[in-house]
């Protein structure tokens, strides 16, 4: 700072204490931010960068400031807050401050920092050894969990529980700050605030020393732990860091569950994303995802609850049974269902309130809040016939509060307007004192006149002297001892006496004695409520199963789903299935349902399904995905049957996107999911798979493709659904496969896509149809029309065992009109159009090849897709200069999947033609 005065020294002094957070520093009615924190938050939050001499500053309202601190943490974002305590410095003095508290995004409990409708998790990773460990908390609701998995797992498991929990901040050992592993990871957890810390604060006896503190336990057998556990170190961290961030005890976290991926459904993140459960693959927001299709919850509790079913759905028959049946009693009981659902509707967040009671953050409001939640509680259960909700112990909760507390309290501790009058006698008497001071003085000046006989007497009061009593000149002779002279006026006396002295200085303390009893006995009800925090909690999570067994009742209802048929065979049957998003998303009557049959009668459990682009393949493949999902959450599903066999996994690929940050192409990114799927699927599992192999040449695509559905059906044998625009594949014959297109209907050169899944192969990718839908110029659609001729005549001849017939020996000359067409074309339409190619990924390999002829025609570099011979044969007319078809070439081309060997050679080539 420019100038060391004694504030900026106490600044610095502070700062230094808490490098990694931002200091907000109270000055009067502002917090101020000092240096690079104002230059840092000004930015984050649009707020006016001032200086004070050379130093950046900006501030916000002290009573605004809970505003500002939500959106830093959402940020991720860490806040210390330095209060002024004690006495306010007169006369230039320096007002003592200090750090009240460190706020992070995963320790926040203001409700004003969190999202009701999901959980605020804290977690952190390590590596002992050859394991790994991850942990998680949510210090909002108590919940907290662990696993652990083999380090060689890593790359697949460390994304997998990230994505699960979705956590806002994570603390890691400083050793992982150059593994390679986690920071990969981390590169696609957005939002996520990271934070490291010395290997010694994870210290494995360290970490049991924590826990058992925590839980008042000897050892952690219960728990299921030793001292020697994996899960114990970070676990125990972060019990140690919410104590030294929040200065506060957590004493509603009362366990800890140990979970292994045999507990529950496993899917990897990418199959998570792409499923789009809970965020969407566009802007990653809730919309059009599953978890927006069925959260129609009541409650922040079961918000909560809906999203951690989707992200671990069960494995076991009887818990899944247990879910559904609570369904089914909603679905059959509409009565029942609009009763309880009406009582839910007004519970507030009594999981949250259990917590902030138990770590002495509950205001009155909060259990105003909490009494009336209880009392619909109460309602709802016996509404339910519900046995075991505990009717005495909510009795005594809400008869405390009700009579303690007033309707509509004020939420600070030092304004009063808290405690009902009756709660406590002493409390009133202040209270009557404060209010009733005029009845007081009138009481005892009738006591003074019945006692002197002077009828006369007064009592006043004059900002000088307080209060007094007033006697004429004319009684004097009857003013008693007790009576103190105070003054002598001309015509009257003025008195005091003890007892009006302390009526007047019980007067004078009335208000900060009422503020100290309303303090100290809302504190006194705040603390007995802590007895009742297990309770509370064990109420929460019934209401939260309440709440989102009901939901799935009302979707059920209202989309018409049913219950389906567990099985502990591998059956997956199911019949008039939706999508659950899509239709919710478009007109009621639309969506064109479709049955699937594995492992039926025929005993086939790998289904080839071919089609042309948006026949609605890729959508037929998700439903069914999520329709396993669904019925292992406990869930109804979109269909009029089903019967489907417990799955342990689902595995997802239909569709990849490059990672240029780390170096991998599209094509690199799908043969690592498909890795992974061949590597990890078991018989029991569930994969969909979407064009295999379309990342890389056609020779290349169909090998792999081809090789990839041979060993899922030799080897795996699992449940598969396998989508592909490689017809060549509809020749495999294999007594577990099943054929399955997308009808189309042509009409008069034009065609219409049904929406129906049928038996059999398609016989056409319909690439042309759909390049003209999707805006491709006609001269280039004519054209390729042309050229997929030509390789269909190719194609049958050699089926029919005869030689391949080039384009060379097929003298194909540009047709007249293409000529005309294509010459009165702009340069600039070239990019489009063979962007719009994509080297015929997506189409059959016919008119794949037939696009990238075109290409060529327009300038474009030849394609692998070209056979030699055609590339040989066909000399396209010179339209355009050699600049010109250069410059066109560098805009379409796709750095994505260019070698850097290829991208030399194409570099050479442009250098050779260039110079003649």
């Amino acid at each position: 700072m420019a100038e060391d005065t004694p504030l900026f020294a106490q600044y610095k002094n502070i700062k230094a204490q808490h490098p990694n957070e931002v200091l907000f520093f109270r000055l009067g009615d502002f917090y101020e931010m000092f240096g690079d924190d104002a230059v840092e938050v000004s930015r984050l939050l649009n707020l006016t960068l001032t200086h004070r001499g050379q130093d950046p500053m900006c501030g916000v309202p002290y009573h605004a400031a809970k505003i500002y601190i939500a959106r830093l943490l959402r940020l991720g974002k860490k806040i210390a807050v330095a209060e002024q305590i004690g006495e306010i410095a007169k006369h230039g003095g320096l007002t003592e401050r200090k750090v009240v508290e460190i706020i992070t995004p995963g320790t926040a409990v203001e409700a004003e920092y969190l999202d009701g409708g999901a959980n605020n998790y804290l977690a952190s990773f390590v590596i002992k050894g050859n394991s790994c460990a991850y942990a998680f908390i949510d210090v909002t609701t108590g919940e907290f969990k662990a696993t652990s998995f083999s380090l060689s797992l890593i790359a697949e498991n460390l994304p997998k529980e990230l994505g699960r929990v979705n956590p806002k901040e994570l603390i890691l050992p400083v050793s992982l700050r150059e593994n390679s592993f986690v920071q990969e990871c981390l590169v696609h957890c957005d939002g996520l605030s990271v934070s490291y810390y010395p290997d010694w604060d994870f210290d494995i006896k360290l970490g049991f020393k924590h826990l058992t503190e925590q839980f008042k336990t000897k050892n952690l057998a219960s728990f299921s732990l030793d001292e020697n556990s994996p899960e114990v170190s970070p676990a125990g961290f972060l019990l140690d860091y919410i104590l030294k961030t929040t200065n506060t005890h957590s004493p509603h976290v009362k366990s800890i569950k140990v979970y292994h991926d045999s507990d529950f459904v496993i899917m990897d993140d990418s199959s998570r994303r792409n499923l789009e459960i809970t965020e969407n693959l566009q802007d990653r927001s809730r919309q059009f995802t599953l978890l927006e299709c069925l959260d129609s919850t009541c409650t922040s509790m079961g918000s909560r609850m809906l999203r951690n079913w989707l992200m671990f759905p069960l494995c076991v028959k009887e818990r899944i049974e247990s879910r559904l049946d609570s369904v089914s009693k909603f679905v059959d009981d509409r009565s029942l269902f609009y009763k309880v659902r009406t009582a839910l509707d007004g519970i507030l967040d009594i999981e949250r309130l259990a917590s902030r009671i138990a770590m002495d953050r509950a205001h009155a409001k909060d259990l105003v809040t909490l009494a009336s939640s209880l009392s619909l509680w109460k309602k709802a259960s016996l509404v339910l016939n519900n046995g075991d909700f505990k009717s005495d112990e909510i009795d005594s909760i809400v008869n405390m509060i009700s009579s303690a507390i007033l309707d509509d309290p004020s939420t600070s501790l030092t304004e009063g307007g808290i405690i009902k009058s009756g709660w406590s006698k002493e409390l009133d008497k202040w209270r009557d004192i404060h209010e009733n001071f005029s009845k007081v003085l009138d009481e005892y000046t009738e006591e003074e006149k019945e006692r002197t006989g002077i009828q006369n007497l007064r009592i006043k009061k004059s900002g000088n002297m307080g209060y007094f009593i007033e006697v004429t000149k004319g009684k004097l002779d009857k003013v008693p001892p007790h009576f103190i002279i105070r003054r002598s006026l001309v015509n009257a006396e003025r008195y005091t006496t003890e007892k009006l002295q302390a009526l007047e200085q019980d007067l004078n303390d009335s208000s900060s004695k009422i503020l100290e009893l309303e303090r100290d006995l809302f504190l006194e009800i705040r603390n007995s409520l802590k007895a009742y925090v297990p309770l509370l909690q064990d109420i929460s999570v019934q209401v939260a199963y309440t709440d989102v067994t009901s939901t799935f009742a009302d979707v059920a209802i209202r989309q018409n789903w049913v219950r389906p048929v567990l099985s502990e065979s591998g059956i997956f049957v199911v019949k008039d299935a939706r999508h659950p998003v899509v239709e919710k998303h478009i007109e009621s009557g639309e969506f064109i349902p479709n049955d699937l049959s594995l492992l039926n009668e025929d005993e086939k459990f790998f289904a080839l399904i071919t089609g042309p682009n948006m026949a609605g393949k890729s959508t037929y493949l998700r439903q069914n995905a999520l329709i396993a999902l669904l019925s292992q959450t406990g869930s109804f599903v979109p269909a009029s049957f089903a019967e489907i066999g417990i799955i342990d996994r689902i595995f997802c690929r239909v569709g990849a996107s490059d990672n240029l940050a780390r170096g991998e192409s599209t094509f690199l990114v799908e043969m690592t999911e498909t890795a992974r799927i061949l590597r990890n699927a078991t018989e029991r599992s569930l994969v969909i798979m979407d064009e295999v192999g379309r990342g890389t040449s056609t020779e290349d695509g169909l090998s792999i493709a081809r090789a990839v559905s041979e060993y899922i059906m030799t080897r795996i044998k699992c449940k598969t659904l396998f989508a592909t625009h490689y017809h060549e594949l509809t020749r495999l014959s294999s007594p577990c496969m099943k054929k399955l297109c997308m009808a189309v209907e042509e009409k008069s050169g034009s065609v219409v896509f049904l929406r129906k899944v049928i038996p059999g192969a398609a016989k056409n990718s319909f690439g042309l149809h759909v390049a003209r839908l999707a805006g491709l110029p006609e001269p280039v659609i004519n054209r390729a029309k042309e050229f997929l001729e030509v390789l269909q005549k190719e194609k049958a001849v050699s089926e029919n065992g005869g030689e391949y017939v080039s384009f060379e020996d097929d003298e194909l000359e540009l047709s007249a009109s293409t000529q005309n067409a294509v010459q009165g074309a702009a340069v600039n339409d070239g990019a489009p159009t063979e962007a719009s190619f994509n080297d015929g990924a997506g189409t059959s390999l016919n008119e794949s090849a037939a696009f990238t002829s075109e290409s060529a025609v327009l300038g474009a570099a030849p394609s692998g897709n070209l056979s030699a011979s055609t590339q040989k044969g066909f000399t396209a007319p010179s339209l355009f200069s050699d600049e010109e078809l250069i410059l066109d070439e560098i805009l379409s081309c796709d750095v994505n999947t260019m070698t850097p060997i290829d991208a030399l050679k194409t570099i050479l080539r442009w250098k050779q033609t260039l110079q003649g």
